[in-house]
């Protein structure tokens, strides 16, 4: 784009120079509001997920007869755990 110091623009020309960088702060603006967005459920996803892990260690550790690895019991119990219930 060359100096427009000393022309006079037309507005179809003054939108076609100043539309690309308004589109793209606007473009930009919007991507960081959505990325802050998503941090408040990645957060509590991952605090779930470590709940999940922590209490089938707990009671894996108990040394259930008959099961080599968390069974489906096990797992819905820390599930009923972490959610509250």
């Amino acid at each position: 784009m060359s100096d427009h110091s000393e022309q006079q623009l037309t507005a179809r020309e003054m939108v076609r120079a100043h539309a690309y960088p308004i589109l793209a702060a606007l473009s930009t603006i919007s991507l960081l509001a959505i990325a802050l967005l998503q941090i408040p459920g990645a957060v509590k996803a991952h605090r779930y997920n470590q709940c999940i892990d922590a209490q089938v260690a707990l009671r894996q550790a108990s040394n259930l007869t008959g099961q080599d690895g968390p069974g489906k019991l096990i797992y819905l119990k820390a599930v009923q755990h972490c959610e509250g219930l």
